[in-house]
Formats: C-alpha cells, sequence, structure tokens
C-alpha cells in the first residue's frame, strides 16, 4: 500500500512539473500584456475549492518562484555567481532571492490592508500579496538576468553598466505604474495619489530588502 501511495505520489508530481512547461510561459504572456486582469484573476481564484484554483494558470507563488529559480540557472550556466559565505551555497542564495523578491509583495499588500483599514491577518493578506506576486515576476527576472546578460554580453565595462541600468530603470517605471493603478483601483484614489503609494511601498520594500542584505552579508 505504501509502494502504491508513493507511485501514485510521484505520478501527481511528475504531470504538475511537466504542465509547468504549458503553463509558465502562458501565465507570464498574460501577466504582461493584462497585467491587471492576471491581479484580479489570483485574488478572486482563492474564493474557489482547492482542485479548481489556478487550473489554466500557475499559482503567483509558484509563478514567482519559477522564475526566480530560471534566473538562478541563468547565473550558474553563465558563471556569473562568486559569493562569499553564506550565499555561496546555492540553495542557501536561492532561497534569499525568494524572500528579496517576495518582500515587494508583502510590502504592497500590507499597505493596501493599512489604507483600507482592514484587519491584517492572513486571510485577509493572501489575496493583494498573490495578485502581488505574478507582477512581482517579471521584474525579479529582470533585475536577476538583465545584469548578467549585459555583462556576459559586453563584458565589465560602463557601457554595459549604463545599459542594464537603462533596462532595469524601464521595468521599475513599468512596475510602479502598475502598482499606482492598483492602488487608484482598490483604493478609489486618482492615478497620482496612487502613484504616491506604489513609490513610497517600493522605497520601504527596497529600505528591508537592503537591511536584510546586510545582515545576510555579515554571516
Amino acid at each position: 500500500m505504501d509502494f502504491m501511495k508513493i507511485l501514485k505520489s510521484l505520478e501527481e508530481a511528475l504531470y504538475e512539473v511537466m504542465v509547468w512547461l504549458v503553463f509558465y510561459p502562458l501565465t507570464f504572456w498574460r501577466v504582461l500584456t493584462q497585467p491587471a486582469y492576471m491581479m484580479a484573476y489570483a485574488a478572486h481564484e482563492l474564493g474557489d475549492e482547492d482542485e479548481d484554483r489556478y487550473s489554466d494558470k500557475l499559482s503567483p507563488p509558484i509563478f514567482l518562484a519559477i522564475t526566480l529559480g530560471l534566473a538562478h540557472l541563468l547565473e550558474l550556466g553563465l558563471g556569473s555567481s562568486e559569493l562569499e559565505g553564506f550565499l555561496a551555497d546555492d540553495r542557501n542564495l536561492l532561497a534569499f532571492r525568494m524572500v528579496m523578491f517576495s518582500t515587494f509583495p508583502l510590502v504592497l499588500a500590507v499597505r493596501l490592508l493599512r489604507k483600507r483599514r482592514e484587519p491584517l491577518d492572513r486571510k485577509s493578506l493572501k489575496g493583494p500579496f498573490y495578485a502581488q506576486c505574478y507582477v512581482a515576476a517579471p521584474w525579479a527576472l529582470v533585475v536577476g538576468t538583465v545584469p548578467l546578460l549585459a555583462f556576459a554580453w559586453g563584458g565589465a565595462t560602463l557601457e554595459s553598466l549604463g545599459a542594464a541600468l537603462g533596462v532595469i530603470g524601464v521595468a521599475a517605471i513599468w512596475y510602479l505604474i502598475l502598482q499606482a493603478r492598483w492602488f487608484a483601483r482598490m483604493l478609489d484614489y486618482s492615478f497620482w495619489r496612487g502613484f504616491g503609494s506604489a513609490v513610497s511601498s517600493f522605497l520601504l520594500a527596497m529600505v528591508i530588502i537592503l537591511a536584510f542584505v546586510s545582515a545576510v552579508a555579515a554571516v
């Protein structure tokens, strides 16, 4: 009986991993082309039964985790990781990146609940956090891969650095505009008031991440 359970679990795990090959690019494309819809979809699906959730797309946290995993594999392929200490271990580095880029969804979700004066608990936080995980993935992919590709193709030059920063800057603007529209829609704000909430939340997330980086670097 135990052996059959193992086979059944293996069957389900294998199927789940293989369907990622289909639904990951589909989910990524929808996030890029219809981010507002995907953010609403992420929160709405939480109301369905477990087996019916995200039946035609990847769940937001898994989508973000796979994106970070792909960025990590690219770094390994380019041989660009020269970190020391705690982050020298690939598993620690990947886990650190998942925590780092999950900080953006968490801070933005908490800010929304505070603005709406809703109680902050695991249930109320889940919807906005899941919504944010979708749009955090492209942002994380750009930040995690563009510098690697720029230096791999152009070498460690000022031109490569400038090109990488330019692409990251465009991605940051895209990300902040999405957040401004999200805050405006969810809080019935004007775009510019929503943009102010987006920028302040983004900066707070960056401060938390930098503090975390400093703590990890000291290990």
